[in-house]
């Protein structure tokens, strides 16, 4: 049976969108840890035996650090820890209000806003999560991370055109950096050459 061209092409465009959105689950947001040292293995650590468990460790830190925090309310390092810890084993609602008390205690902190971002979008906000992505590029417009994580939303929302533009400007911006990179893989797996 020979199909009328015109239900052919709306079977091709649809087989295609199907594709690209199977295809775009890959894309995950930029994770932005602290610029400290704290998570990196020493040589100390190389003659130890691996963490049996981890989750365990995550919660004698964690509660170990709420301790600190009944001293240090605000402390902002503290804060930050915790959410990671949160995120970590997989409660991100958990992080969100600890990640807005310290954008209360230090409004221009992009680090922390980018990780609210992603702990938005991985409770469902995606709205949120953009909304406060692109509060870093208000006052950082060329900042690579929250532009690849704006082209990622976008991506993962099937929004093709402005996942191309958000990538477009991440490699503009800094094509060497781990998300300047993913961002040029992301424009090759969606058709455009990034120019």
């Amino acid at each position: 049976m020979s199909l009328n061209p015109r239900v052919q092409r709306l079977l091709v465009a649809a087989v295609a969108a199907v594709a690209v959105f199977l295809g775009l689950t890959w894309f995950l947001l930029v994770k932005h840890a602290p610029s400290s040292d704290a998570g990196k293995a020493s040589s100390a650590d190389a003659g130890r035996p691996p963490v049996a468990d981890k989750t365990a460790d995550n919660r004698h830190e964690a509660m170990a650090l709420q301790a600190e925090l009944q001293k240090k309310p605000n402390h902002v390092p503290i804060l930050f820890r915790l959410a990671q810890l949160a995120r970590e084993n997989g409660k991100p609602a958990e992080a969100i209000p600890l990640l807005r008390k310290i954008l209360q205690v230090e409004p221009g902190n992009a680090e922390a806003r980018l990780e609210l971002g992603r702990n938005l979008y991985d409770t469902g906000d995606v709205a949120g999560a953009l909304e406060q992505t692109n509060r870093i590029l208000t006052s950082d417009p060329k900042n690579v991370d929250a532009l690849y994580n704006v082209g990622a939303i976008y991506a993962n929302s099937s929004k093709i055109d402005a996942a191309r533009e958000y990538w477009r400007r991440t490699v503009a911006s800094d094509p060497n950096s781990e998300s300047g990179k993913r961002a040029a893989e992301g424009l090759l797996r969606l058709g455009g050459s990034g120019k």
